[in-house]
């Protein structure tokens, strides 16, 4: 695809954004709803004080949320044989006309709507439905199925490209601006389980370098509590040592083995019963106390 076109589908995008932004308040600037309209004057009111910092942060505010990923999956399944550098200046770039105007409609409804202007959010947030799927991305970086060998550097790739573009568009990036891999959530992610791609241990590597982490995974209803809480250890010591967030979102489902579904509706999916290491970690955990924090110096 030449580079005129790659410029028609960023545009595309783009206008997205700004369709679905500006319905909010009306073509004419005005509210297009009563509660709207509260919510300018709840705005544009005085702010308490406080005698520590003085004037608060405002109640209401406009924070804006781009999911790239849909413009990245169409680049990357027409850019095969491109080195590494190109896909990340492709997906640097696609963040970029995203986060840009994210923010020029982000304060221009503010200022149509009397409300501070607050974050832009490039999380690459997946839903159940076909498209909206990290995992569909990586494949298209030229994984067979995520969860192979060079899954977490593919994703890390992403994540840092998407970071990178960014921020390099607006000073005004916030929350976590990154990868989410909630498997029941991602359709393509939860298949990549079902057939056996993706296990609990790739997926635990792949926290180490995207946002939060063990996301929305189903386990057999049966696991002990000191498998669970040996699962979240291992998360918190990844969160700590890289200095990161991260977060455990295990669902044991009770009566259900591993290799049989499970499906929670809506934008929640449908997710295959993970398999988990059979041997136990009851002895370790038991130990109780705290685990010291790690070292921030000397780390070579």
């Amino acid at each position: 695809m030449d580079r005129m076109k790659k410029r028609i589908i960023c545009a595309l995008m783009a206008a997205g954004i700004a369709a679905m932004a500006l319905a909010s308040c009306g073509g004419d600037g005005s509210s297009s709803s009563s509660g709207s309209s509260a919510a300018g004057d709840t705005a544009s009111a005085s702010q308490p004080e406080t005698a520590e910092s003085g004037e608060t942060s405002a109640e209401t505010a406009i924070d804006m949320e781009g999911d790239p990923y849909h413009v990245v999956f169409m680049y990357l399944n027409i850019s095969e044989g491109e080195g590494y550098n190109e896909v990340a200046e492709a997906v640097k770039r696609t963040a970029f006309r995203i986060t840009r105007m994210g923010e020029l409609v982000g304060r221009e409804v503010s200022r149509r709507l009397g409300i501070n202007f607050g974050i832009l959010d490039l999380s690459l947030a997946p839903t159940p439905a076909r498209g909206d799927s990290v995992a569909d991305v990586l494949e298209a970086m030229g994984l067979e199925r995520c969860g192979t060998h060079g899954t977490t550097a593919a994703l890390a790739l992403l994540n840092d490209a998407v970071k990178k573009g960014g921020t390099m568009a607006s000073s005004s990036v916030g929350g976590l601006s990154g990868a989410f891999i909630p498997l029941s959530e991602d359709e393509e992610m939860a298949h990549c389980a079902a057939i056996g791609a993706l296990s609990l241990d790739k997926l635990e590597a792949m926290t180490c370098v995207c946002s939060v982490g063990l996301d929305m995974i189903a386990v057999p209803g049966d696991t002990p509590a000191t498998t669970i809480s040996g699962i979240v250890a291992d998360e918190m010591a990844i969160g700590m040592v890289n200095n990161k967030t991260t977060a455990v979102r295990i669902l044991p489902v009770p009566g259900k083995k591993a290799g049989e579904t499970v499906d929670y509706g809506g934008l929640l999916g449908a997710a295959t019963i993970i398999s988990l290491n059979p041997f136990s970690s009851k002895g370790f955990v038991e130990r109780g106390g705290h685990i010291p924090a790690p070292m921030q110096a000397l780390r070579n």
